[in-house]
């Protein structure tokens, strides 16, 4: 029986890439059928121990992964939307099942290599499927009617999912931006770097439908993630390139330091009637602000996974419903608090040590070609992150996902062909110290340097969670009993921290006992 149960197990493994493929749209579009794409991920891993008697092999991504697994779950105690924070967190459960099928389903450089030809024609479907159902109207700068009239008609309404806005069917050309700009880098590499004419014309034709499209969506944070693997790229390619950094930095310091520029900039951002880019910025100013404030009032939970749009409203520090902060890292705070923001980045720095190892073993043709399209990948992702939020849990994130697994895999069959004795950095090493130093200590900045603020901010966390629950409930009765619990915490807040005003800020209004959204404190916003 045991035999016959590792044989089974045996074959799930070796069509593991497959059933992942069945799985994808089941989680990356959530739903009823979601569970289904989970049993499938469950039954992968499972199936993998049994046959190879382990999960999957070590890479230096392993331990950020599991603190953001951890922290998915935390952020599920203080969510007031579970439907929404539930859709999240099946696209984080799929981008991390994406990323150990790559790293224990390409056994071969013949795999990777056709794993980074199927990232070509992804981004070609993308970028075809989104002319057809993108709506090109929002946040358009430049009017350009003889171009935008001979657009087809969008064709695909309604894609399932986690949004916010359930009455709008179309998709945002922001969020298409960012998708282009994440996966374009790899087939711009190929086209220069890559070996093989097929390869190569495949690799143009798609770059320039991509290319096409991004310029449709008009979108500043796409072309800001564009040019950054632009400049990547061409610094694999030549470091020349390096020198138009402070060429770059000179002109825009000298345009921003115009008197007339700035007059200009200040005139528009106060003006009754914004234009799209004037819009644009000061939103971006506003949410950010917005989030930050969020991640202050409960630094350690956040305030529960793709919450931010209930939880702005609820707030109503002015425009309510901002479905995000517009920045990578104050979003990642949001969803999964500060400890989110330090496994974001100990990823990346993860990611920075396997590229690295990579490279010490001077991979050559179409693999050094893809490394260099991964990392430009990486790169448009962190520069489009600056303006807006596609964290690892939205739906571009899953190409980064398999990229990031692309790049394991890669370390896995140059640097170390027995998987099993793979350096995997200690706990000493530079990376992972400073991985783990950094951001720990702007957290301790960010809460205090005393053990008092830390547990004045710890019940402080719970006492805002308890008020958002009493701003959310469907009943009085429910509230009141929310807010009793909300002000036996900031009571403890106070005991531990009593300099802290915005605690006191908050007890008043919940001392008032009026769940009236208008009139949550609008400080946290400053």
């Amino acid at each position: 029986m045991g035999i016959k149960v590792r044989k089974a197990a045996a074959v799930v493994t070796r069509y593991e890439l497959l059933l992942l493929g069945l799985a994808t749209p089941l989680l990356l579009f959530p739903g009823a059928w979601s569970p289904i794409g989970l049993t499938i991920i469950g039954m992968t891993w499972v199936s993998r121990r049994l046959a190879r008697g382990r999960f999957s092999p070590r890479t230096a991504l392993d331990v950020p992964i599991i603190l953001v697994l951890i922290m998915i779950g935390v952020s599920l105690i203080p969510s007031v939307d579970l439907d929404l924070s539930l859709n999240r967190a099946c696209i984080y459960i799929l981008g991390v099942a994406l990323f150990y099928g790559m790293v224990n389903g390409l056994h071969s450089e013949r795999r990777i290599h056709l794993m980074g030809v199927a990232l070509v024609l992804v981004g070609s479907v993308v970028a075809l499927i989104s002319l057809v159902s993108t709506d090109f109207t929002i946040g358009r700068i430049v009017e350009l009617p003889a171009l935008y009239d001979r657009l087809p008609p969008p064709l695909i309404r309604g894609l399932p999912g986690s949004g916010v806005i359930e009455a709008y069917d179309l998709v945002n050309p922001r969020v298409v931006a960012g998708a282009l700009a994440i996966i374009l880098p790899v087939p711009m590499a190929y086209l220069l770097l890559g070996r093989g004419w097929k390869l190569r014309l495949a690799s143009g034709l798609t770059a320039c439908v991509m290319l096409g499209v991004l310029f449709l969506t008009q979108s500043p944070q796409g072309f800001l993630g564009l040019a950054a693997a632009l400049l990547l790229l061409g610094c694999w390619w030549s470091k020349w390139i390096l020198l138009t950094i402070p060429l770059g930095l000179g002109a825009l310091a000298a345009i921003v330091g115009n008197n007339g520029v700035r007059q200009g900039l200040v005139a528009s951002l106060s003006a009754e009637e914004l234009d799209t880019l004037a819009f644009g910025m000061q939103s971006r100013v506003a949410n950010g602000a917005r989030g930050l404030g969020m991640i202050r009032d409960m630094p350690y939970t956040g305030v529960g996974l793709n919450t931010f749009p209930v939880v702005d409203g609820l707030y109503s520090f002015g425009r309510a419903n901002a479905e995000h902060a517009h920045n990578l890292l104050i979003q990642t705070g949001v969803d999964l608090g500060i400890a989110g923001v330090v496994a974001l980045v100990a990823l990346l720095a993860g990611f920075g040590y396997t590229v690295w190892r990579i490279r010490r073993t001077g991979p050559q043709g179409n693999q050094r070609a893809l490394l260099v399209g991964i990392c430009g990948a990486v790169a448009a992702w962190l520069a489009y992150g600056m303006l807006d939020s596609i964290t690892l849990g939205h739906k571009p994130a899953a190409a980064l996902w398999v990229m990031l697994g692309l790049s394991a895999s890669l370390r896995l069959r140059l640097d170390a062909p027995d998987s099993r004795a793979i350096p995997f950095p200690s706990r000493f090493s530079r990376a992972w110290l400073l991985a783990a130093l950094l951001p720990t200590l702007a957290l301790i900045a960010f809460i205090g340097f005393t053990r008092d603020k830390v547990f004045g901010a710890f019940y402080l966390n719970l006492g805002v969670m308890e008020a958002h629950r009493a701003l959310a409930a469907d009943s009085e009765g429910d509230a009141q009993d929310h807010l009793h619990l909300a002000e036996g915490y900031m009571q403890q807040a106070l005991r531990w921290d009593p300099a802290r005003a915005r605690t006191r800020t908050l007890l008043e209004w919940v001392l008032g006992g009026d769940i009236d959204t208008t009139r949550w404190p609008r400080e946290t916003a400053g």
